[in-house]
């Protein structure tokens, strides 16, 4: 019976920025492309870097070798999206398997729909027939942003509920454990505290046992990893613990020097190899804790 891992979520699941050094050295110390002028539009032949050096990877690298990654993970998509991804896995036998399925949260503010690219195999994803193009899905966001209840707590908060729902409906169905955590959430009350002040009974039909950060002092993993390159410190003597939540305004895609050890200087920031080794030592260390292997 195959053994596998399998990672579902944004771009901090693909792995981007977890690039070695000598791809930041190529970029003048950028981590980033996106299509900037004078560069390539497409990064996808960066994907051989993130995927090797993700936190899936790098989790069975270095916890579980008898295990296979998958990483289904996607830049800029939403959680339903990463939920949906496991319907496009046809490289892998998911129906005669054991193992643990891992969401990694993305902002519950994400629209996803599948875009007009899904058949064009020019930059395949490597994990169905290869007739799926890797980018498949839409971020909506700007399109919604007329609809304001769509984007309210209680409706955001009742739609990743559902997404949880479906799955550990399909974990239970492929008799895999789950483990969901958080990317980069930053609430002032922790993320099941804000889902359930907006979802009553269908709270309780999650089994909130698999959630990570219920051992965890952090509540997201950009927490944890700002902590450790100690950005955010008013002076140079105390750290400001609070302050996490304004990475974005020390993490600076236009002052190179923000380059850290654990996050890089990117728009959204992204963790950097050794800040992919932090997630996935965290998971494998809840991995024991559960006896899911």
């Amino acid at each position: 019976m195959k053994k596998y891992i399998i990672g579902l979520g944004d771009s901090w699941t693909q792995g981007e920025g977890g690039y070695p050094k000598e791809i930041v050295e190529a970029w003048g110390g950028r981590t980033q492309w996106r299509g900037k002028p004078g560069q390539p539009e497409s990064d996808y032949c960066l994907r051989i870097h993130e995927l090797e050096n993700s936190w899936v990877n790098q989790l069975c690298k270095y916890h579980f070798p008898d295990y296979t990654s998958i990483n289904l993970g996607v830049k800029g998509i939403g959680n339903e999206a990463a939920v949906k991804q496991l319907y496009f896995v046809d490289n892998y036998d998911l129906t005669n398997c054991e193992g643990i399925i891992i969401l990694l949260l993305s902002g519950a503010d994400r629209k996803s729909l599948l875009n007009g690219k899904l058949g064009n195999n020019k930059e395949p994803d490597h994990y169905s027939s290869n007739f799926f193009h890797h980018r498949k899905w839409s971020n909506l966001g700007l399109y919604y942003s007329a609809l304001m209840d769509t984007f309210s707590d209680p409706a955001l908060a009742r739609s990743d509920l559902i997404n949880l729902l479906v799955l550990q409906d399909i974990a239970k169905a492929r008799n895999m454990k789950l483990i969901v955590a958080n990317a980069f959430y930053n609430g002032q009350e922790s993320y099941p505290e804000w889902i359930n002040q907006h979802t009553g009974p269908l709270y309780d039909k999650f089994d909130w046992s698999c959630y990570l950060h219920n051992n965890t002092e952090y509540i997201s993993f950009v927490q944890e990893l700002v902590r450790l390159d100690s950005y955010c410190r008013p002076d140079n003597d105390k750290l400001d613990l609070e302050r996490w939540r304004e990475y974005d305004s020390f993490y600076n895609p236009n002052n190179l020097k923000t380059h850290s050890e654990y996050l890089t200087n990117d728009e959204g920031t992204h963790p950097t190899i050794k800040g992919y080794r932090v997630i996935a030592d965290e998971m494998a260390k809840f991995i024991r804790e559960k006896n899911y292997i």
